[in-house]
This record gives C-alpha cells, sequence and structure tokens, in this order.
C-alpha cells in the first residue's frame, strides 16, 4: 500500500534516474553522495524516536511509521546500506520532524516556576 513516505521514495528514485539521464548528474556522483547521508547511531536513535512520537501524535499514519521502520531497520547499517533515494527521502523526513519537535518547543508554554526547589 502506497503512503507518502513511500511515494516520496517513487519520486526520488524517478528523479535520480531521470538527471543521470539527462547528464546532469552520474551514478558514480550518487554513489558518492551516498556515503555522505550515512547517519551515526545517535541520530539514527533520535529517528526512531522521533518517528514514534509522530505517529503517536497523528502527524503520520502507523503505516508510514511502519515504512520508515523497515527502512531504519534493526540497526544504523541497516539505514546506512539504503540506497540514495531512500536515504535521501528518510533525512529529509528526519529534518522535519526535528524541525516539527524545535518548533513545539518553541510554543509550548513554559511551566511558572514554584517555590519548591524541586
Amino acid at each position: 500500500m502506497e503512503n507518502r513516505i513511500t511515494a516520496a521514495f517513487a519520486r526520488m528514485n524517478a528523479q535520480i534516474a531521470d538527471r543521470i539521464a539527462k547528464g546532469l548528474t552520474t551514478a558514480d556522483k550518487v554513489a558518492a553522495l551516498n556515503g555522505t547521508l550515512d547517519m551515526d547511531l545517535a541520530e539514527y536513535a533520535r529517528f526512531q524516536t522521533l518517528k514514534t512520537l509522530a505517529v503517536a501524535q497523528g502527524l503520520m499514519t502507523p503505516d508510514e511509521g511502519q515504512t520508515i521502520y523497515l527502512c531504519l531497520g534493526e540497526s544504523v547499517q541497516t539505514f546506512n546500506d539504503q540506497p540514495t533515494y531512500i536515504k535521501s527521502v528518510l533525512t529529509s523526513f528526519f529534518a522535519e520532524l526535528l524541525t516539527a519537535q524545535i518548533e513545539q518547543r518553541r510554543t509550548k508554554p513554559r511551566r511558572q516556576s514554584s517555590a519548591h526547589p524541586c
């Protein structure tokens, strides 16, 4: 079943193929880009957490969350082994989730400090 994530994968895969076909980039450049999109363990864990929160908050469907979960896999290496079009889409989505979290923190009312220090 197609969702926003799988649709974005298809679009990105087609865009990359089109750019290579038109001579705007090369397969070697796309392969080189792939390595720059690798995540470290902290990024991977943060993405998993933000994805779960986004599903819980209704920002994405459970199907979209499952798609991301499957692409991230059981270890950071699973993500790092993905093709460029998947890593590109997921990296952009990770950035969107981080931006949403920052905005949420900015607009969240601050608690009034109480007389108690704890």
